[in-house]
């Protein structure tokens, strides 16, 4: 693959183009995610899509937590079905992988575990003040390997 903003040469190849796609089992899917820290939280915004990127963990059930900014209204998330997309590329190679996991959200309610969070995390960026935690709870985990 050659990019398209910049001139064709040799060194713009990749060094492998053998690649396919391979999807993922849920199991195989939810251990990728396990290997990264930021993705992208896909929500609305005012009944626009956005897409935030935010720092998170998994819990042993591959529930997605993530910190909230202090500035956003955590409530109008809660109960809300939401997306949430980590990956992880080797620009030079183009081999890599992707995880969507799609889920209902709800606010981190209970008082052991939101003290649990806050000390162990996951931190909101550069350690900024959180308003809570939003938890979502996967119905669909679709992942795919690149370059496989």
């Amino acid at each position: 693959m050659v990019r398209s903003d910049t001139p064709h040469d040799d060194a713009d190849q990749p060094l492998s183009t053998d690649g396919g796609a391979e999807e993922c089992t849920r199991e195989e899917s939810l251990e990728l995610l396990r290997q990264a820290a930021v993705g992208r939280l896909i929500h609305t915004d005012d009944a626009m899509p956005a897409v935030t990127p935010a720092c998170f963990t998994l819990d042993g059930f591959g529930v997605v937590v993530i910190p909230l900014p202090a500035g956003w209204r955590a409530d109008v998330m809660d109960g809300e079905v939401v997306g949430f997309q980590a990956d992880r590329f080797d620009e030079r190679t183009l081999r890599g992988w992707t995880v969507l996991v799609v889920g209902r959200s709800y606010l981190v309610t209970d008082p052991a575990t939101v003290a649990d969070l806050r000390r162990r995390g996951p931190w909101q960026w550069g350690h900024r003040p959180t308003r809570g935690y939003l938890s979502i709870h996967p119905e669909l985990v679709a992942g795919t390997r690149f370059g496989t």
